[in-house]
Formats: structure tokens, C-alpha cells, sequence
């Protein structure tokens, strides 16, 4: 910030690197935003928005996009995502990473397994219906939905802006502008590059085949 009692001169140089969230616009010309670095409210012309700033939410273009480039030069996500290079803002849609179970959740999911194959069997056998036929839908069922030893991990979606430039396992240090940062939440979450779904950067949707 520049000092108020430093009286400014014509032919001073200037920089800002701001980061805003829209809180209301008054007669569909003055903006009043949080500016997120400060979380003061300030008053924007709507000019100066359209001109001089980017949005995370809005695009003029949907491509879709390989994970890894293309043999003719074309970028895939991956290259996409780690060529971003400043703190522009952008929305990002990947999947969270897979939690293991408990060695305890595991067995009751197996034992509920078991429990529902026992009954249909011994349904089978009192309705004198072909057990073999019940085995093998109860066993097609197992090999079409198996029993995993982790939790998948959901959909996340990011709005907000990179403050990490390289990783070695793609996953990439971003400011969530979405959570409500105090002295103990600084709102930084990883995206990993190798999950991204869809990417809204610069006024394009980037979706990955």
C-alpha cells in the first residue's frame, strides 16, 4: 500500500495485483467488492471491471481438451493448467483424493457382502428355485461392483488463484476464494492436475475428454 501522506506526482508509476469478490452493484454501474487481500469493501467502476480485470465464473468458449498434449502441439489440461503463471483467477472442477477405509468399515461391508449372498441362497432353497442361478447373479453383482478398500474421492470445485508455480506431483497450492480465511484458515487447497474434469480460464472452459 502506499503511504497517505506521500503526496503522489504526475509521471509516478503504479502496480496492482488485487483480487475482488463482487458484494453488490448499485445502479447497474458502480460495482462495491471485498477486496479479497484485505477483506475491506471497495467501489469500482464498472468500466474499470470490464476493462481491467478477469473473471473465474464467465466464458466465451468451450474447448474440449485431452490430460496430455497431443502429438500435433496441442496443449492437453495438464500443460494448460501448469502454464498458468500468474494470479489471474480461474474456476477448476477435479476429483478429491481416494480416502482408505478403516480396517473395521472394510470387514462390515465384506460381512454385509456375505450376509446378503447367505439369504439369497437360502431364499433360493426354500422357494426351491435354482441356487447356481442365484450364485451367479450374487457373484456378477460382486464383480461389477466390488468392494473397494478406499472411499472415491468427489468432484471439488475451486475458484480462486495459483500460489504455487511447480510441483513434481501435480498437485498445485491454490487460494480457495470461497472459504472465509482467518488467522488459523489461510483458504489454500491442492489441485491435482492429474484429475482436473473442466477448467474456466481467461474466458474459455477448457473440459477434458
Amino acid at each position: 500500500m502506499i503511504n497517505k501522506n506521500i503526496k503522489l506526482e504526475t509521471g509516478n508509476i503504479l502496480s496492482e495485483c488485487s483480487h475482488y469478490i463482487i458484494d453488490r452493484i448499485y445502479d447497474n454501474d458502480i460495482i462495491f467488492a471485498k477486496h479479497f487481500e484485505s477483506n475491506t469493501i471497495v467501489k469500482i467502476g464498472k468500466e474499470y471491471i470490464h476493462d481491467y480485470t478477469q473473471t473465474a465464473d464467465y466464458y466465451d468458449t468451450e474447448v474440449e481438451v485431452t490430460k496430455e498434449d497431443k502429438k500435433d502441439g496441442t496443449l492437453g489440461i495438464r500443460s494448460i493448467f501448469e502454464g498458468i503463471h500468474s494470479s489471474q483467477v480461474f474456476t477448476v472442477c477435479f476429483k478429491k483424493a481416494d480416502k482408505p477405509k478403516s480396517k473395521k468399515a472394510l470387514n462390515a461391508e465384506i460381512e454385509t457382502k456375505i450376509e446378503e449372498f447367505i439369504t439369497a441362497v437360502d431364499k433360493a432353497k426354500a422357494q426351491k428355485k435354482g441356487v447356481a442361478e442365484i450364485a451367479k447373479k450374487c457373484f456378477g453383482d460382486i464383480i461389477q461392483n466390488p468392494i473397494l478398500a478406499f472411499e472415491e474421492g468427489e468432484d471439488r470445485i475451486l475458484r480462486g488463484y495459483k500460489v504455487q508455480f511447480d510441483s513434481r506431483d501435480g498437485r498445485y497450492n491454490c487460494v480457495d476464494m470461497d472459504i472465509a480465511r482467518t488467522e488459523k484458515e489461510a483458504g489454500i487447497r491442492p489441485v491435482n492436475i492429474n484429475t482436473i474434469k473442466w477448467l474456466i480460464f481467461d474466458g474459455i472452459k477448457y473440459i477434458v475428454e
